[in-house]
Formats: structure tokens, sequence, C-alpha cells
């Protein structure tokens, strides 16, 4: 199978999967409800204990990654998270978006076309690192009696997580690989922990979702992944076409609703 030409209003039955890697490079801070704990899962034999990070987390960060290029570029200049999305640029497209809470006030929805999962280490049973430093104060820079403490994934956690793209074309194939190449920063307090380095081991175009981090950790099937040989445009020139191609699907769409 191969990339679709062009954008559809109605999904069609192709999915470009993208199975990644995510690397911890120093100690990252994935939060669950608790300020102070660390993300972990309890799956069945034979995963046993785990690290995980949300989908939503990766997601978030693939979106902003993705509107930082397209800024750059000159599209979606004001479009940001979480209530002012233009619905007119193309992360809104490749992302999604909910029309009538967003400062557009647009009278419909986009529905992301990116999907994921929850990204599982590659390794069980590993134990959290903690830091407990002392509080500075801000007037004589002087340590006290405060104590602050970070419980942390530790550097060199593997993750595996299997990036999903509804109806592929090759611009919107080459705005998800570049946020996923420049993905170098997870977690909490991102601005001095968790650098990271993600990488696309494999994958390919099916008629449905064929890889699951879960299910290739579970029985083994990593190093069984087909190398991914995709010809991509360049950046530039998928924003440019996917911008034209955007404007067409948003009056197809408000045709349907004449």
């Amino acid at each position: 199978m191969d990339f679709y030409p062009d954008v559809s209003v109605l999904p069609r039955a192709r999915y470009l999967q993208l199975v990644t890697s995510l690397r911890l490079l120093d100690p990252a801070i994935i939060r669950s409800n608790e300020p102070e704990e660390v993300l972990t899962f309890s799956y069945q034999e034979p995963l046993q204990e785990r690290f995980i990070i949300p989908w939503r987390k990766v997601k978030a960060k693939l979106r902003r990654i993705v509107a930082e290029r397209g800024r750059d570029l000159g599209y979606g200049t004001m479009c940001f998270l979480k209530e002012s999305l233009c619905m007119t640029c193309p992360t809104c497209l490749l992302f999604g978006g909910t029309g009538e809470t967003s400062t557009a006030k647009a009278g419909y929805n986009l529905l992301s076309r990116v999907m994921g999962e929850t990204f599982i280490s590659k390794a069980k049973n590993i134990e959290p690192v903690g830091y407990t430093a002392n509080a500075v104060g801000e007037v004589k820079h002087t340590t006290g009696q405060a104590l602050m403490t970070l419980i942390t994934v530790p550097a060199d956690t593997e993750f595996i997580g299997v990036v999903t793209l509804k109806d592929p074309t090759p611009e919107m194939a080459s705005l998800l690989v570049d946020g996923i190449k420049r993905l170098t920063r997870i977690g909490a307090r991102s601005v001095e922990w968790g650098r990271c380095r993600m990488d696309i081991l494999g994958g390919g175009i099916f008629d449905h979702e064929v890889y699951s981090a879960y299910e290739l950790l579970r029985d083994g099937g990593l190093e069984d992944i087909p190398a991914l040989e995709m010809e991509l445009p360049p950046i530039e020139k998928a924003f440019e076409k996917l911008q034209d191609q955007i404007s067409e699907l948003i009056l197809q769409i408000q045709k349907s609703g004449d």
C-alpha cells in the first residue's frame, strides 16, 4: 500500500504505523496525579512492572513541535494550545481541534489524524531515582531548612511506542516524521530534565492497525519490524501543500453543512 495523494473529508482505510523508540538521555519526571510520583504500571506476565508515558503527553509535545515549525515558516502564526487553535493551519489538520471552543469559533471540528498509545519501557523492574536538594533563598541565596525531593525515571531508560497516521499523505507524514526527529525533551520540568532521543525503528502502511507496543514487548517482535523507507517532501513544501489542501477541505465541510 502507498500514501494517498490528497486529504479527504471522510476517513479511508490506510494507516501509516511508525514503531518508535524514545530513549532518555538524562533523568525525566513522568508525573502521575501526585506531583512527586513517577508513572509506573503493573502489567501481567511477562511484562511485569514497567515505566509508562501516556500518549497524551507525547502527542501534546509533538503538536507543539510541529506548530513551532509551522509558525517559523509562516503557517498558523497565532495558533496554539489549548483555546487558541486557528482550525485552518496544517498543524490543526494533523492533530485536530474543536471549533466551537477555539478562538476561531469555527462551525466544524477536525478529528486528529495522529493516533497513538501508551509508551512502555523496554526493560522491567527499573528502580526510580530520587534527588534531594536544599531550597535556596531568593535574597541571600543561601540554603535553608527546606528540602526539595524529586523522583525521576533514570537516564538510559528506553520506551517503545507506536505512532499511527490515519489516511496518510506524503506531506502529513513529512510533518509527523520531522516532529518525531525533533522531540528532544519529555516530562515535567523539561527545561532542566528529560532530554531524550526519539527514533523510528520501522513500520509500514496497512489497511488496519497492525503494531502495538504492548504486543511487540510481550511477544518479542521488535526485531521483526521491517525497515521503513519513505520518500517525503521537504518540510517547507509539505507545509505549503497542506495549507492549500486544508483550505479546500474546509470549503468541502462548509458546503456539506449548507
